[in-house]
């Protein structure tokens, strides 16, 4: 069996859908002790992780027949495995004010980078590897979680 790209989208969708339970759940729990202000922005960013679901869904079917670059299988499995790890790391955190909310969100973005330039550093196999399309795609997701990184970072009070 060949991977591609839309394959490993396929595996970043999923995380992107842990982290929108998360932020329900922490918005639930935001309900139930009356803390309005921890609920409005756990909505707001949980709707800021479904835009990431939704631009996984564009770059999926923008790319879906385009590319035909093969994810060699060895290298996806330890991709597949740094996922899976990732994954199995995230946990509910406990929320006492809006502030630690925010730096949750800002660790979530930091460490969702970390695991995405980890996995494009496993792509890359030589040097001609970066004018590939899986490296360009990468870069790009890397690109947009750095934005959202950017957002949490400048509500970080410091």
């Amino acid at each position: 069996m060949n991977y591609t790209i839309y394959d490993l989208i396929e595996r970043l969708i999923d995380i992107e859908k842990n982290a929108v339970e998360v932020y329900k759940k922490i918005e639930e729990n935001a309900k139930e002790k009356n803390s309005k202000n921890i609920e409005i922005i756990t909505r707001v960013i949980r709707k800021e992780e479904i835009k990431h679901i939704k631009y996984y869904e564009r770059l999926k079917e923008k790319f879906n027949y385009e590319l035909n670059d093969t994810i060699d299988f060895y290298l996806y499995d330890k991709v597949v495995k740094l996922l899976y790890e990732f994954k199995s790391q995230i946990r509910i955190p406990y929320v006492d004010n809006v502030q630690d909310l925010i730096k949750y969100s800002l660790e979530f973005e930091k460490n969702s980078i970390s695991l995405l330039l980890d996995i494009q550093g496993r792509l890359l196999g030589n040097l001609n590897d970066v004018n590939n399309n899986v490296y360009k795609i990468i870069s790009n997701i890397i690109e947009e979680e750095r934005r959202h990184e950017k957002m949490f970072s400048d509500l970080v009070l410091k």
